[in-house]
């Protein structure tokens, strides 16, 4: 994607027309124009000015750095003064009561009882909260999840929450270098720990709700519906602003590639796997967290996920993830399809449906470099 597909789609994803950008630099309208269209470019100055009109960084605006991923974030604050009612009704006791930074789809509280420890976690959907209490009390056997003890719906009856027991340990995301290459190991046990959890008796497949239930009939049922116009209806991309060539591609890579799946197993699949949902201390996997994307498949699907996202964090898991596992050009072949759903799928929920994700001119780079070299 070159600069000028950049400046129309930034511009088109602020919801203005050239002519009120134009206007708002006082230039003319062709002459923006002439740089989405890669005809000539602005310089120094009007790049700054758009980064400000657009509101964006400037790497936002050229590089695309944008470093999250989810729903959109909470947008009403609830008081200490909130937040120690609800703790208090389950946790009378409760002290050192303080929030916790960097979540992007709740507030998260810290607080203590006794010598346990505990968080609370508002703004979610409560079938979210409830998802993560089935998810525990499926897997407490075998991986570290986190304990959810409650669920609840706050007094305005939408804002759900949910207390679990505290897991000590940092996202890999904050570890350095050393601690990276020191939990490889260990992480690579834990996913082949999650290959080895029975799920052959659950219902469907793909995402699951809070009772274990999933919709599809089967796991190519799940993969095809990218292409099904009622569940993504990719007609809206060109008014968003988003060249639809790079989607046209992966779709027809995945149809030509789709024979190659075949599922030995029925697997459950974390289905977000990153360096912000894994913490870990001491050389050790501590917990694998925010299982809402959580499904039932094909294993492998949360190994292309890691491939796909690529992040510099998880380097050391990625080489490890490409010698165990790509190991025949079968399966490279059906990782190469889950790559591009996956990829395809960031595209549908952040351009079409408006929720923050990481930059789409990232993910639209990353699918064209994928469509280009993987096989």
């Amino acid at each position: 994607m070159n600069i000028g597909e950049k400046l129309k789609l930034r511009r088109k994803k602020a919801g203005y027309t050239q002519e009120r950008v134009a206007e708002m630099m006082n230039i003319t309208r062709q002459t923006l124009s002439n740089w989405e269209i890669g005809k000539n470019y602005p310089d120094i100055d009007s790049i700054i000015t758009l980064s400000r009109i657009y509101k964006l960084s400037l790497d936002e605006l050229l590089l695309g750095k944008i470093f999250f991923k989810g729903v959109l974030e909470v947008k009403k604050k609830r008081s200490e003064d909130q937040i120690k009612k609800i703790i208090k009704n389950h946790f009378s006791s409760a002290r050192n009561i303080k929030e916790l930074h960097g979540g992007l789809v709740s507030q998260t509280f810290y607080f203590e009882e006794d010598n346990n420890h505990y968080v609370m976690q508002i703004g979610n959907r409560e079938e979210i909260y409830k998802k993560e209490k089935w998810v525990y009390s499926f897997l407490k056997q075998t991986i570290p999840v986190r304990n959810v003890l409650h669920v609840g719906v706050m007094e305005d009856h939408v804002t759900a929450y949910s207390i679990s027991e505290y897991i000590e340990g940092s996202k890999v995301f904050d570890l350095n270098s050393q601690e990276l290459y020191d939990i490889a190991s260990d992480l690579m046990r834990k996913l082949e720990r999650l290959e080895s959890v029975d799920v052959s008796n659950q219902q469907g497949y793909g995402r699951y709700d809070d009772k274990g239930h999933a919709a599809f009939p089967t796991w190519n049922d799940f993969i095809k519906a990218i292409f099904n116009k009622d569940i993504y209806n990719w007609g809206a991309l060109e008014s968003k602003g988003l060249d639809t060539e790079v989607v046209n591609k992966a779709m027809k890579e995945i149809d030509a590639y789709i024979g190659s799946i075949t599922l030995e197993k029925k697997n459950l699949v974390h289905g977000d796997l990153g360096s912000f949902n894994v913490l870990a201390k001491d050389g050790k996997v501590t917990g694998v967290i925010d299982w809402s994307l959580s499904m039932y498949g094909d294993h492998l699907y949360d190994k292309a996920n890691i491939l796909f996202w690529n992040e510099d964090k998880l380097q050391p898991f990625i080489q490890k993830i490409t010698k165990k596992y790509i190991v025949s050009s079968e399966i490279k072949e059906r990782m190469y399809c889950y790559m591009l759903r996956i990829g395809l799928e960031e595209i549908y929920n952040t351009v079409i449906l408006d929720e923050v994700g990481y930059d789409i001119e990232w993910v639209a780079s990353r699918l064209k470099q994928i469509t280009e070299n993987f096989l």
